[in-house]
């Protein structure tokens, strides 16, 4: 069954007093891309995690988010920046001799300088117990992500299967009218060759053959028709296929473009040539639609 490139997912793993959340967003593009959004200290990650995402997917623009809590009782840590203590003591030291009466350095003195206390989010060391709890979160996030791209296909390929059905019944109507064209054109060329040879007489039976079934033969597009049946046949049996066939449909989309394309020059008949363009609308509503998919 056919994925969409289109999905989002999430994954969420408690670990060593932390929340590992994973959000993955993907869109559809030509190839895989991934790209993540990693704090600097966890870029040693970004390899392993497109390799993780990679063994899922096949095609698309995926962006990898990737963030932690810590627990409440202690989200934070705490530290003094003893350099800055140093140095802003020295400094009211100073003040304090140049006053009349001079007084000692409290600890509430220090405390007005906000920069001395230092509150940094809490963060893992280890950076093997990162991954195993950030890939946990990861798989998890990927797996919801596949679901969504199944169900998205799953509504795509019902789509991709009406269009698909109208092909059909254009193509019907195009072999109902083929039949008809060789007499057709039969009926025309002896009309018209009674108006120029009017004053000759009458048309030569033989001839008229003759030139008809030269033109029957440049007009004959019974190849064209049952290339293009194979094509949307293909197109059919594809759809149930499991793994990644975007490309595969689209390949087929550009055959039957072009056999479309053909019939509709080689027929020359006003409702062959209405069908090849209703054909051609289908075909790139198809388009539009197979390239959201893996």
């Amino acid at each position: 069954m056919i994925k969409s490139m289109t999905g989002y997912g999430r994954g969420e793993v408690e670990a060593g007093g932390l929340r590992w959340v994973v959000e993955l967003k993907s869109v559809n593009h030509r190839f895989l891309e991934v790209s993540s959004s990693l704090p600097r200290h966890l870029w040693g990650l970004e390899d392993r995690i497109r390799k993780l995402v990679k063994n899922h997917l096949a095609r698309g623009r995926v962006d990898v988010q990737l963030s932690w809590e810590g627990r409440a009782e202690r989200p934070l840590t705490v530290s003094l920046d003893p350099a800055m203590t140093a140095e802003i003591k020295g400094l009211l030291t100073d003040l304090a001799r140049t006053l009349p009466q001079p007084e000692p350095i409290r600890l509430d003195h220090l405390l007005h300088f906000a920069d001395l206390i230092v509150a940094k989010e809490r963060q893992p060391q280890d950076q093997e117990e990162t991954w195993e709890a950030v890939s946990q979160a990861l798989a998890q996030a990927l797996e919801s992500l596949e679901v969504m791209r199944g169900n998205e296909g799953a509504a795509l390929a019902e789509e991709l299967q009406g269009h698909l059905d109208q092909v059909v019944a254009e193509l019907q109507r195009i072999k109902d009218q083929a039949d008809q064209v060789p007499g057709l054109w039969q009926e025309r060329l002896k009309v018209r060759l009674d108006e120029l040879l009017a004053e000759a007489g009458p048309v030569d039976e033989g001839r008229l053959v003759q030139e008809v079934a030269f033109l029957a033969e440049r007009r004959d597009i019974r190849e064209e028709l049952i290339r293009l049946e194979s094509h949307v046949a293909q197109f059919q049996e594809t759809l149930a296929l499991p793994g990644p066939v975007g490309r595969k449909l689209e390949f087929l989309l550009q055959e039957m473009l072009r056999e479309s394309n053909t019939i509709g020059v080689k027929a020359g008949d006003l409702d062959i040539a209405q069908a090849v363009v209703a054909i051609k609308g289908l075909l790139e509503r198809l388009r539009e639609q197979v390239q959201n998919i893996e």
